[in-house]
């Protein structure tokens, strides 16, 4: 099965015409019109669609439900697209309505799409649906390209910094690529965030302590300001911080994702420094930060 669009080069946004969708659609628009990048937003039907409870005495009255229901959707497509118009005069914008698993459809686009934003619940969610909700978990999981998170509390802090964990790994290299243009794009400072959990240096393969093992936060340091360098020389204007912390990495990037604008982090969890997690952490962090993330995977693996 094959998406009915063409996703290339494009900013994918998935909607389901909630409130928390909105915000998702607001998010990629705006970076969609300072990209210059096309937007499309995408609206995935069901192929049989079964009404809720509280609608199937209405959708019996209606004769031919499913043509019913695609023309609601229709309608406040329309309406959605008429509004990202409005806020976006000169951005060029698509509504889809696409049949099929609506994490299906957005997954597959993020084989080809500059992007795919999609929204989910947070922390305020009842504990039961905090992993994201089905169609946001599943596209994170699934996806071949940067993955943009917006959660009903993760909102941008306008002039805060962009956020990314960081260490010598070739997807946290690429969260950082993807760091920089979203801070050169806001005009804000980048923030790497290096964080290692103190708890696997304190016992030795005998369960003895070993802290002549801990790791020199110096060095760490000089690896990971030697990683951010070139970016440092190719925009010279742009301040990238450093930090490296004692701190579970989830943990470390929630705290440093309050007043920043989004965080970026790679999608695994085992960092490149030998023996340093990174964290995979993802999925904490997708769920707890305060600001909307962005999930990206190296080269290599995205094509798998």
């Amino acid at each position: 099965m094959t998406i009915s669009f063409d996703a290339t080069g494009a900013i994918v946004v998935g909607t389901d015409l909630s409130d928390r969708a909105r915000h998702a659609v607001d998010w990629a628009a705006d970076r969609a019109a300072d990209l210059k990048r096309r937007l499309i937003v995408v609206l995935a039907l069901p192929e049989v669609p079964i009404p809720s409870r509280s609608r199937l005495f209405d959708a019996m009255g209606k004769g031919n439900y499913p043509e019913h229901l695609r023309a609601l959707a229709l309608e406040r497509l329309q309406a959605l697209l008429d509004r990202v118009r409005e806020q976006h005069p000169d951005l060029q914008v698509e509504t889809m309505l696409d049949k099929g698993l609506a994490s299906y459809v957005l997954a597959q686009s993020s084989k080809v799409a500059d992007m795919v934003v999609v929204g989910a619940r947070g922390a305020n969610a009842p504990m039961k649906v905090r992993a994201l909700g089905g169609t946001a978990d599943a596209v994170v999981a699934y996806g071949h390209g940067p993955i943009a998170v917006v959660t009903d509390h993760g909102t941008p802090t306008a002039g805060g910094p962009v956020v990314v964990g960081l260490d010598d790994s070739p997807e946290a290299e690429a969260a950082l690529r993807i760091a920089v243009t979203e801070a050169v794009r806001l005009e804000v400072p980048v923030r790497a965030v290096h964080a290692w959990d103190l708890t696997p240096w304190m016992v030795g393969p005998m369960g003895v302590s070993s802290l002549m093992a801990l790791p020199d936060t110096e060095k760490l340091a000089e690896r990971i300001n030697d990683i951010v360098e070139p970016y440092r020389k190719q925009y010279p204007a742009l301040t990238i911080d450093v930090d490296v912390v004692e701190a579970r990495p989830s943990a470390a990037l929630v705290e440093a994702s309050v007043g920043a604008s989004v965080v970026v982090v790679g999608s695994r969890g085992l960092g490149g420094f030998t023996g340093l997690l990174l964290g995979s952490t993802s999925k904490e962090v997708l769920r707890d930060a305060a600001c909307p993330v962005i999930v990206t995977r190296a080269p290599e693996v995205a094509k798998h």
